[in-house]
């Protein structure tokens, strides 16, 4: 299958998947790395994602796309501070 003629959210939608999919492959020999897989996917994952999916509809464009991301990942990591 040709990857480069998917359609951007379909791109998108196989990257996280394939993060949860590495993600969950570590946590099968230690399963107490899950809680850090957890953040890293939460707290990492879906906020560049978030902001890879702006992108593409056109809402953000340029250097705000870079800014963007790092406001949404600090904005998870305290909202998962603040839940443990």
């Amino acid at each position: 299958m040709n990857f480069r003629n998917l359609p951007g959210p379909a791109k998108l939608a196989l990257a996280i998947l394939a993060w949860a999919v590495i993600l969950w492959v570590f946590t099968l020999g230690y399963p107490g790395f899950a809680p850090v897989a957890r953040f890293i996917f939460w707290a990492l994952v879906v906020p560049c994602a978030l902001a890879e999916w702006l992108r593409i509809k056109g809402i953000v464009a340029g250097r705000t796309v870079g800014i963007l991301r790092l406001v949404l990942i600090a904005f998870a990591v305290l909202l998962w501070l603040f839940n443990i």
